[in-house]
């Protein structure tokens, strides 16, 4: 959510003894436009990140203030998506990181794509998958896009799943009797099941919607 009012207070404290022409020419943004910010106007999502990028600040924080910073998955315009990608990294494999909340970033999807996939934006997450046991439809340093709004198991797709701390990317099945059943891709590693009377300690973080990779 776009906070009007305190949008220009923000940026006056990121410009601090600098000048309008100094700051522009640091963010890359006309004069002009920076003039125009300060005095209530609200950029678009696009230069809004070009300034948060550039003096290293939360472009939730940015926009929306601390309580935006604090309570939204993703900054949403009319266009894009800006998704907060986390420090977690979800394994592939026999182990897993622990769990972090820390952003180390963000990626930017069209509005229009995400809703064509069914994915909720604001709820969307960006992880790192590390390990093999996906392979070869994950492979180790896919980014994954989580849509963390779906909560429990539906079908039997991908999901993040937290178990005991640690956080894994599995494809996961409820069962008829109750239990889940965490399978890999990679026939080298044996599924694993998890009694109905153990399912409480699972939490399932979300369903892996899409995935990327470097070439």
């Amino acid at each position: 959510m776009m906070d009007l009012e305190g949008f220009p207070v923000r940026m006056k404290q990121l410009i601090g003894h600098d000048s309008a022409n100094s700051f522009a020419r640091q963010v890359g943004i006309s004069e002009s436009l920076i003039r125009k910010y300060l005095a209530g106007g609200m950029p678009g999502i696009e230069k809004a990140a070009q300034i948060a990028q550039a003096k290293g600040v939360s472009l939730d924080w940015l926009i929306g203030g601390e309580e935006a910073a604090r309570k939204e998955a993703a900054v949403v315009s009319d266009d894009f998506a800006l998704i907060r990608r986390l420090s977690v990294s979800a394994s592939a494999g026999n182990g897993a990181l622990a769990e972090h909340e820390d952003d180390i970033g963000t990626l930017a999807f069209r509005n229009e794509w995400l809703h064509r996939r069914g994915i909720n934006p604001r709820a969307a997450r960006a992880l790192t998958a590390r390990g093999d046991s996906m392979e070869p439809t994950i492979r180790d340093g896919d980014i994954l896009l989580v849509d963390t709004s779906i909560d429990r198991v539906i079908d039997h797709a991908i999901y993040v799943v937290v178990v005991a701390g640690l956080v894994l990317v599995k494809r996961t099945q409820l069962r008829l009797d109750g239990s889940l059943r965490l399978a890999s891709d990679n026939p080298v590693f044996a599924p694993e099941d998890i009694a109905a009377s153990e399912t409480d300690q699972v939490r399932i973080v979300g369903r892996v919607m899409w995935f990327g990779r470097s070439i």
